[in-house]
């Protein structure tokens, strides 16, 4: 493959999935540059060390699974681990005057990441259970309970909502 065809791939590729990826990165992460680091080296993957896809399908999960992995190892790897919720850059992940929108989405940011991620396909992506059992690789009912736990620790974290009148 010349560099012009690759370039047109890759082009094509990053407009079918980065906008869906770069929000997995970004609540890993909560702020840009990580963001863009990991989703950066997940297209290089894909471009150059990406297995042969079944379908469209296929290939959407692995590009999932590749950026969490990214996004995890970066964490493991750096001072990232243990970011604040007032260092969380929501304004580069949405345009909102929504208070309780932000505040839900830090918290989202701030769960441990095999919370995290079902949270964020189930929840901004629409994905089933048994879609996210497929895409990450693990049963329904660990689906299920992430999902469950995911949801404690945000109801936990975000009850003063419901007491402020």
């Amino acid at each position: 493959m010349d560099n012009e065809q690759l370039k047109s791939k890759f082009e094509a590729k990053y407009n079918e999935y980065g906008k869906m990826l770069y929000k997995i990165a970004f609540l890993y992460f909560g702020n840009s540059y990580d963001a863009e680091d990991a989703l950066q080296e997940v297209f290089i993957r894909l471009m150059y060390n990406a297995p042969s896809f079944k379908d469209e399908n296929h290939e959407k999960a692995w590009l999932i699974r590749v950026t969490q992995n990214k996004c995890r190892d970066m964490l493991k790897s750096s001072k990232n681990k243990n970011t604040s919720i007032e260092e969380i850059e929501i304004s580069d992940f949405i345009k909102t005057e929504n208070d309780t929108q932000l505040d839900v989405i830090k918290q989202v940011v701030v769960l441990p990441a095999k919370y995290k991620t079902v949270i964020i396909l189930y929840y901004y992506y629409d994905y089933s259970v048994s879609e996210i059992s497929k895409t990450l690789q693990i049963s329904n009912s660990a689906v299920k309970m992430r999902l469950k736990r995911g949801r404690e620790i945000l109801k936990i974290e975000l009850e003063d909502y419901g007491n402020e009148t």
